[in-house]
């Protein structure tokens, strides 16, 4: 089946988050330890300081679209305000002054914890709308394809694009802050398209049991739901692993490829286009074979795609440069699609069985969850580098030998190790097309 205007629209607004993550994941902890000067420890501290705020606005806001009534739709109202405010804080978060001490640390968290609010009022309504754009189990999975097409495109503007802009700019601070501005404007406007797009396809009222429940009520009850609670630890070690091979990737094509920043755009572009190009074989693959096998798979894919930088040394030519970036490219395009695709299964199953529509809630979970692993990737690094004995600052160029090793670790063995994590986790997600049917049935019996 072809791709609804309406859905294409929606799925457009995974550029702006997508090129966002990315960008903040690549550089964030870069920037702040070189143009900042802020100590490694420090910035990967700070990421994930924001990332406990978001535990409790990101619920908060599920919440409150939950319960909103709104002509434009009690999710689509908050689509536009939420990408203004997104662009505009993404700008000034890498357009920040240098200051000394304590002063620098609290700016930027308070930037940071701008973002974040930001982040939270596009991204959890947005995420909480799929189950009525696409009722059915095959719609989700196309649907979901085109929005990790669209997430695709956005990982190429942030990740790929993102070095030229920094190269462009000048590098430092001046680079960072040609990254922003230029990112944040993307972000306004896949949002936008998201917003005028979708008119009149979310324009249903909270159901009234979900009104009355209390917020807090709601989320236990979300996390006693096993198929979204075990698909929420999966996706937070998923996204943590991209985190952590994103934040390490300046440093290592620095100090340990000892490659130009531009070589990470050649690199993230091939990885980002094969992951794109694969998109219609793991669709056919996934309807073969089911959502859940094929998240396995992938990820034991992208599990041995990614060790695989541990085996590099010195002098090793350009074919296994780019053939790695080919392999993990689509093991990593496979997880994304049956992540997303199986997020709208657990909503409609968990409001088959409960009776409640809980979806802005079950949302504000999966986006806390995105942001805390991608805090994690940075805090991680920033740790290690720092127990390595890493020197801050935009003029060093050169480490010692226990940093540089730490780099290579970080980008290979480690984020293969977290991906192994969830297989028995993706071992215990029983909720297959099969079930879903079973639910719909007992619903209809039930009246």
């Amino acid at each position: 089946m072809k791709l609804r205007g309406h859905e294409l629209a929606w799925a457009a607004g995974s550029l702006g988050t997508g090129a966002l993550f990315n960008g903040l994941a690549l550089f964030g902890l870069f920037y702040m330890t070189s143009a900042l000067g802020l100590s490694a420890a420090t910035a990967g501290t700070l990421l994930f300081a924001a990332r406990l705020y978001d535990g409790v606005t990101d619920p908060i806001m599920g919440a409150i679209s939950d319960r909103t009534r709104h002509a434009a739709g009690s999710r689509r109202v908050y689509l536009l305000p939420g990408a203004i405010l997104l662009g505009l804080s993404f700008a000034l978060l890498f357009n920040l002054p240098r200051l000394d001490g304590t002063a620098m640390i609290l700016m930027v968290l308070g930037a940071l914890l701008l973002y974040s609010t930001s982040y939270t009022i596009f991204t959890v309504p947005y995420l909480a709308m799929p189950p009525r754009l696409a009722p059915g189990y095959d719609d989700r999975t196309r649907l979901m394809s085109a929005r990790v097409a669209f997430l695709i495109i956005g990982v190429l503007i942030g990740s790929s694009g993102g070095p030229l802009l920094v190269e462009m700019g000048g590098e430092g601070a001046r680079g960072c802050s040609a990254l922003g501005i230029g990112l944040g404007l993307v972000a306004i406007i896949a949002g936008g398209i998201a917003f005028f797009g979708t008119r009149d396809r979310d324009a249903t009222s909270p159901d009234p049991a979900a009104k009355r429940a209390a917020p807090w009520r709601q989320l236990g009850s979300v996390f006693a739901h096993a198929p979204f609670r075990l698909l929420t630890l999966v996706k937070l070690l998923q996204l943590a692993v991209l985190a952590l091979i994103l934040a390490c990737t300046p440093y290592f094509f620095r100090f340990v490829l000892q490659r130009e920043t531009s070589d990470i755009t050649w690199y993230l572009l091939t990885f980002s286009l094969s992951g794109l190009l694969s998109l219609p074989l793991w669709r056919m693959v996934i309807a073969r074979f089911g959502k859940r096998n094929v998240y396995l798979f992938s990820i034991l894919a992208y599990a041995i795609g990614v060790a695989s930088w541990w085996l590099w040394v010195p002098g090793e030519g350009d074919v296994a440069f780019y053939a790695r970036a080919l392999f993990i490219g689509v093991a990593s395009n496979g997880t994304l699609v049956c992540a997303l695709a199986l997020l709208p299964d657990t909503m409609e199953y968990d409001r088959l069985q409960s009776g409640e529509d809980r979806n802005g809630i079950m949302s504000g979970v999966f986006t806390t969850v995105e942001k805390v692993a991608g805090a994690l990737g940075p805090l991680i690094v920033g740790v290690l580098l720092e127990t390595r004995g890493f020197v801050s600052g935009a003029a060093v160029d050169a480490q010692p030998e226990s940093a540089i090793v730490a780099v290579h670790l970080g980008i290979s063995v480690v984020p293969a190790a977290l991906c192994l994590l969830t297989v028995p986790l993706l071992l215990a997600y029983k909720l297959g097309h099969a079930e879903l049917e079973s639910a719909r049935e007992a619903r209809l019996a039930r009246g």
